[in-house]
């Protein structure tokens, strides 16, 4: 379901020196790693599966790579064990020329739970990484939502608090995984219409990603939609304002944005020009700093 039209296109001005303003102050325990110098270029990557879509280069979005399950266990597998060897170096070889970052997303493997659980886990994640860097060794690379772990309302909490303090845990015992990526893609999905609540949740995740990403890039993922775990919002697109207030959070905070989007009912939705969130982010673009692409592009979405 569609958003109002577009009446914050109109405060689009005066609301970006509004935020530069009155942008929410960050928790003394965080601020230091959040507040980390970023690149002074802030890119958006189209993570997005529309069909009948333009080319957003002409606008300075930027193509991305992004490998999901399916490609790893073509044949439909619910298998927890690895994907075979030779799967995966066949695709390290097919996106090893790419020059845009390649996103992994496995998410079939828990990142929270018993300490042998995760153990496990992080082994699987580590040799999907020591493959494709034997096949690339020049390809940038993370895994989607991995580190941090995405939980909401531990990540909110009080940074002093028991609960942050457990989730800031669960983090560590990802390490060797953040050591070995090159990049960090953490998930800020909205769940909620609290916006407020999302901030804190936003600037949380991207402190801890900076905290495990030892200076390297942390690329937030962002959906112009609800997320489906939310029975009473699932998939609705949010509102004009709160799509310009997380485009906004991400490019005080992180380094780069990858927006995700375009798929349901089983497939690539049709793209829509006149979406509020496409509207909202074409007009935001410009004064992001973010300028057209120059031709050769580097174009697989997979």
């Amino acid at each position: 379901m569609r958003p109002a039209p577009l009446i914050a296109l109109l405060l689009f001005g005066f609301g970006w020196v509004c935020w530069e303003i009155s942008s929410p102050p960050l928790p003394e325990s965080t601020a230091s790693s959040a507040n980390a110098p970023v690149s002074q270029t802030f890119v958006v990557f189209d993570g997005t599966l529309y069909k009948q879509k333009p080319d957003l280069s002409q606008y300075g979005v930027r193509p991305i790579t992004i490998l999901y399950e399916n490609r790893f266990w073509p044949n439909g597998q619910a298998s927890t064990n690895l994907p075979q060897a030779g799967i995966v170096r066949a695709l390290a070889a097919e996106v090893a020329s790419s020059l845009s970052p390649v996103v992994i997303d496995i998410e079939r493997w828990p990142v929270k739970g018993s300490p042998s659980l995760v153990q496990s886990s992080v082994t699987q994640y580590r040799t999907i990484l020591q493959w494709f860097h034997e096949g690339a060794p020049s390809l940038r690379i993370g895994f989607y939502g991995t580190i941090p772990v995405p939980d909401y309302w531990r990540a909110i909490q009080a940074t002093t608090s028991a609960e942050f303090k457990s989730w800031q845990q669960d983090n560590d015992r990802l390490e060797l995984i953040g050591k070995e990526v090159n990049v960090l893609f953490p998930s800020l999905y909205t769940f909620y219409a609290d916006r407020q609540g999302w901030v804190t949740y936003a600037i949380a995740q991207i402190s801890e990603a900076r905290r495990k990403a030892s200076g390297k890039p942390v690329y937030a993922f962002l959906w112009p939609q609800y997320h489906e775990s939310n029975k009473l919002l699932a998939e609705q697109f949010l509102d004009a304002d709160y799509w310009e207030l997380e485009l906004m959070t991400a490019r005080q905070y992180a380094d780069g944005a990858v927006i995700w989007g375009g798929w349901g009912n089983g497939g690539p939705q049709a793209w829509d020009e006149d979406a509020s969130w496409w509207q909202v982010t074409k007009t935001l673009l410009p004064k992001m700093g973010i300028s057209p692409l120059k031709p050769p592009r580097d174009v697989s979405v997979y």
